[in-house]
């Protein structure tokens, strides 16, 4: 699949020990696409949490499995309450493609996307979400155009205790 030198290393999560091309060479031969995409998310979603954000990351391939972005929720810090991770790779990867339809792009998130960014995934012609933990309150799969992925939910064990800690601290403060 080979790097992506324009993304590389660009996102802190991809700083200091995974970049998108070893999650790419994950991909090639220790785990699958979705498993590499799903580490990489949940990556993002650790820095997310480490800059007091809602732990939550997520990642974009296009078609041929190249990663196009990845984001972890920044609400906070950008002072912008649609800057959810979704939405950052949905328009991380539109700007880079110059077209905002990313048909046949499969979108990677440790949580369940909330109906704003589902809606977005829908808009943008995702064929695919892969989703790590789902939400206690979930909306149907028929709420949205793209595809809820099945299948294993690759990490999401950890992506549910990330959110757990990150919850825990702000009850006890």
């Amino acid at each position: 699949m080979g790097g992506n030198p324009e993304i590389d290393g660009g996102h802190p999560a991809c700083q200091g020990g995974v970049s998108v091309s070893d999650a790419e060479a994950l991909a090639d031969g220790l785990l699958s696409a979705d498993a590499a995409a799903m580490l990489l998310a949940l990556l993002a979603a650790a820095q997310a949490g480490t800059e007091e954000e809602v732990p939550v990351g997520a990642a974009l391939r296009d078609a041929q499995g190249r990663f196009l972005a990845v984001a972890g929720n920044r609400p906070v810090a950008a002072q912008d309450p649609t800057a959810h991770a979704e939405i950052r790779v949905l328009r991380q990867a539109a700007q880079r493609l110059g077209n905002y339809r990313l048909t046949a792009s499969a979108l990677s998130v440790t949580l369940e996307p909330c109906p704003m960014c589902r809606s977005a995934a829908d808009h943008a012609r995702v064929a695919r979400v892969q989703c790590g933990a789902f939400r206690s309150q979930s909306i149907t799969e028929q709420d949205i155009g793209a595809s809820l992925a099945g299948g294993h939910a690759f990490f999401a064990p950890e992506g549910a205790e990330l959110l757990r800690i990150f919850f825990d601290k702000r009850r006890h403060v």
